[in-house]
């Protein structure tokens, strides 16, 4: 197997994210103390008659702060029977308020006569840091005694626009080099109109600023210089700032001595209704400026195929050598078919293309952040690219032979520096477990062997194999994805498997005793393991590789080593926990020698 790493952008909409999962919660006196506001935003429902907020005050209510302004659609309350308490305790009315500052309340939700354990409100996208929820009566026959499990509020990136945000929105800047040279040419959606096709402005202070009409989660940028026109001069040093009022702005991106006719600028995804450019060179020519949740590979626009995913290409990966032709293409994932597969009836296996995308939106969104940017040029670079960019996933898939799943990435030349997954199987049944496992499981691979832009898995193989961190991958997101079947019958398999990793233990239970524990323990998320492989890209051995072009880890980790680093992603010593997981494969001298040999992890 050769590991993986990075990939394609979605200008889609990502699935909607519980922002209130973990935030801080108050409200109303507590029944008793263990049941805090705070078991309503904890993630759990499962966790015994406990797992609740319960108020029986006079006036209750459960107030969450998100932590900064957030655009928001949708509600879920999970009420009493959603505990496994009686569907008589579940909540019969109440509202539903939002706030920008904690003082100004707005009501988006109201509802009289529930009755069902679990209830969904939409609301029209709106900003809000504060969500309230209010119980007017808290039981099926009396005001009684509020019970709420768990309280979910998801943000609007599953209902926001796909695509350019900026495109015909409203646009200002500093003055124009003449009438014709506008700021809303920047937003118009061309660049071939002309060499007044474009915004141009020689002002003392030169800006570009967008008005995206709602708040929105933005990513990234695209912007499209003078030589996008056909023109001399493109724009050398630029800041893009986003802002939630218009006022109070935040450099998210900052580009000096740029030479490209286009360029594309990505950022950790956060909520704006304006954003803006500056450009310090004497005159500014900006074709287009164009807003996304994540922008598109430049050189592909939102939804087209990328360039590097031909038609047809011969099978790169293991060997292979059938003639592959592309079913499927967009900015997430280009799948292709063997004539094999092409035979099947494709109502049989229409299922796995969008299944595949959204699999690699989810990697790449969770294990998406960079925690050191080295100065490594194009094409395999640059720098420490967010994870899954730039370039769509390709998976190759087969119907009958190359039975199980490999994978190639952005770092092997004779792929074509792509990240690849090859899947066989028979019969792609949308019915077959085991396809969805392997696919999800290929593509963990990926993750692990070229997130933060740095080449290979030092914890492959003698560590956790082939691969037991795949299993929690994998868990995580059927969970996140509401696959809930997939994540119980997955969660029963792995809870009972046994592996004798690292090397030396006897029968470890790597998810049930080792990653389902940290899992829970931080919140029900994989950010433990994002910040994992950031502290290997930080402070692991590393070398480098095609001509200088990228980094590739030097040797793969002990199982001292491991605790290490994983204690500095939990943030607390976690060597007794290795201890009772691996047992013989736990060896604590080299525990102790790994904190003496990397002593910039702290935990």
């Amino acid at each position: 197997m050769t590991t993986a790493a990075t990939v394609a952008t979605a200008p889609q909409a990502a699935a909607a994210t519980n922002v209130a999962l973990n935030k801080p919660a108050s409200g109303s006196a507590s029944c008793v103390p263990e049941e805090s506001p705070a078991k309503a935003v904890n993630g759990s429902v499962t966790g015994g008659n406990t797992d609740k907020w319960c108020s029986a005050a006079a006036t209750k209510y459960l107030q969450v702060d998100l932590g900064a302004p957030t655009t928001i659609a949708r509600f879920v309350v999970r009420h009493a029977g959603a505990g496994g308490e009686g569907q008589d305790l579940n909540t019969r009315a109440f509202t539903i308020q939002t706030s920008t500052n904690g003082t100004t309340w707005t009501t988006t939700t109201s509802v009289t006569n529930n009755t069902a354990d679990v209830s969904t409100h939409d609301i029209a996208a709106t900003s809000a840091r504060y969500v309230r929820l209010t119980i007017t009566q808290a039981e099926q026959q009396s005001s009684g005694t509020a019970r709420i499990y768990e309280f979910e509020v998801f943000d609007a990136d599953g209902q926001q626009p796909s695509g350019n945000l900026a495109l015909n929105r409203p646009a200002t800047g500093s003055t124009p080099c003449a009438a014709s040279e506008g700021p809303e040419k920047a937003v118009n959606g061309s660049v071939s109109g002309g060499l007044s096709d474009k915004w141009c402005s020689s002002a003392a202070t030169r800006f570009l600023q967008v008005d995206l009409q709602a708040g929105r989660t933005v990513g990234g940028a695209i912007i499209r210089h003078a030589g996008a026109g056909g023109e001399e001069g493109n724009t050398s040093s630029f800041t893009i700032q986003t802002s939630t009022d218009g006022t109070n702005f935040t450099t998210v991106a900052t580009a000096t001595g740029n030479t490209a006719n286009v360029t594309r600028h990505t950022w950790s995804q956060r909520n704006a209704r304006y954003v803006r450019l500056n450009v310090n060179d004497a005159t500014a020519r900006i074709y287009e400026f164009e807003v996304y949740l994540d922008p598109p590979p430049i050189g592909g626009d939102p939804g087209t195929c990328h360039p590097d995913a031909p038609p047809t290409v011969t099978d790169y990966v293991a060997e292979h050598t059938p003639l592959m032709t592309r079913v499927s293409c967009n900015a997430d994932a280009a799948v292709y078919f063997d004539p094999a597969l092409l035979a099947l009836p494709p109502s049989q296996t229409a299922w796995a293309i969008p299944f595949v995308a959204e699999v690699w939106r989810h990697y790449r969104e969770t294990y998406g952040s960079c925690a050191v940017n080295r100065p490594l040029p194009a094409p395999i670079g640059p720098n420490c690219t967010r994870f899954g960019y730039p370039k769509p996933l390709i998976a190759f898939f087969h119907e009958g032979r190359y039975h199980g799943g490999t994978v190639v990435n952005r770092f092997d030349e004779f792929a074509g520096f792509r990240n690849t997954i090859d899947v066989g199987d028979d019969g792609w049944s949308v019915n077959n477990a085991t396809l969805r496992d392997v696919i999800t499981h290929e593509e963990c691979h990926i993750v692990e062997g070229a997130s933060q832009g740095v080449h290979e898995s030092p914890a492959y193989g003698e560590i956790w194999g082939d691969s037991k961190w795949a299993e929690i991958c994998q868990y995580d997101f059927y969970r996140k994805s509401g696959r809930t079947d997939d994540a119980k019958r997955v969660f029963n398999q792995y809870m009972n498997n046994r592996d004798d990793l690292p090397q030396g233990a006897r029968q470890a239970a790597w998810f049930r005793d080792w990653f389902y524990p940290l899992y829970q323990e931080t919140g029900s998320t994989m950010a433990f393991m994002d910040r994992f492989f950031g502290l290997l890209n930080q402070h692991f051995p590393k070398r480098q590789e095609n001509d200088n072009r990228n980094l590739i880890y030097t040797r793969r980790m002990n199982a001292g080593e491991f605790v290490h680093f994983m204690s500095g992603a939990v943030g607390r010593d976690l060597s007794g926990m290795a201890q009772q997981a691996f047992n013989s494969g736990f060896n604590r001298a080299q525990f102790d020698q790994a904190r003496a040999a990397f002593p910039g992890i702290t935990y």
